[in-house]
């Protein structure tokens, strides 16, 4: 395309959405809205997510018990193995002295029971953390067997558990941004078919004189990505500030002390990103494909 034909396609464009104003206002109105319902659940299937892997995080731990019997340099081999486990993410060994510490504050008032005893019946421990939660069963499976590890503790109905809830909620809401987005789809090349309708004397005037289908069907094109671009915007600036809110009010605790809203500003570039990629490729290609049945004169 000419550098003079590309100036005219965006100039027209331009123009025909402050011409339109009514209907450009209105177009902008309904991708306004459909975004902002899409963006409501993209930001709660954001939250889901954080949330349950902030749970499995914290469930990701193991603790491997050695035999009491073995001595230094064996629970030095025994740390050497565990560590070749390529996910493991790291590893905190808990000494007898620590393990028999932590067993008196287990039993607090009842701690008079151990007068007389140190730690050396019990056990080293090696406290270690998983890179993956969904790869914990075969963590465990391998560590059990390596020769002198005694037994694995580890929260495995919580994990399989969460892991299902995680699976599931990401499932769930990804249908639901689906039909969503179907349904705003629809709805926004609805809107600018009614646009294009009220223009279809302009269409078959240049249709008429000579111009080709893609010259008609450009500007169309620059002016639903316009209009798609301002709706995300407002959408944009509607689900930040009210987001800011609802963050504020799940800071004071209002929802309980265990539940905090995933920052903005974390993920405000991949919501910018998807509120602009939909309004303004939906408004082009609505645009573009709504006026095919007036180019036929």
């Amino acid at each position: 395309m000419k550098i003079r034909t590309t100036k005219y396609v965006i100039k027209d464009g331009v123009l025909n959405t402050y011409r339109n104003k009514l209907m450009s206002f209105a177009s902008i109105i309904i991708i306004t809205a459909s975004i902002l319902v899409f963006g409501i659940f993209l930001l709660i299937s954001i939250n889901i997510s954080s949330q349950t892997d902030k749970a499995l995080e914290k469930q990701s731990v193991i603790e491997v018990f050695c035999d009491a019997n073995l001595d230094d340099k064996q629970i030095q081999d025994l740390e050497v193995e565990l560590r070749k486990n390529t996910n493991v993410l790291n590893m905190k060994k808990v000494t007898r002295e620590e393990a028999f510490n932590r067993l008196k504050e287990i039993l607090g008032e009842n701690k008079k029971a151990l007068e007389g005893y140190d730690g050396s019946f019990l056990p080293v421990s090696f406290i270690v953390k998983i890179k993956d939660p969904n790869q914990m069963k075969s963590v465990v499976d391998s560590f059990e067997t390596i020769k002198g590890v005694e037994y694995i503790g580890f929260l495995e109905k919580d994990v399989a558990f969460l892991t299902s809830v995680a699976r599931w909620a990401r499932i769930i809401c990804l249908i639901l941004i689906i039909i969503l987005l179907s349904v705003s789809v629809f709805i926004i090349s609805n809107t600018i078919k009614i646009t294009v309708f009220a223009r279809r004397r302009e269409i078959s005037i240049m249709k008429y004189i000579g111009a080709t289908d893609w010259f008609i069907r450009l500007p169309f094109a620059v002016e639903g990505i316009i209009i798609g671009f301002v709706g995300a915007s407002i959408s944009f600036v509607i689900t930040y500030l009210l987001y800011g809110v609802m963050d504020n009010q799940f800071n004071k605790g209002v929802f309980g002390d265990g539940f905090r809203l995933v920052d903005i500003n974390s993920v405000i570039y991949y919501v910018i990103a998807s509120y602009c990629c939909i309004g303004m490729v939906v408004g082009g290609i609505g645009s573009a494909i709504s006026i095919r049945k007036y180019l036929h004169v």
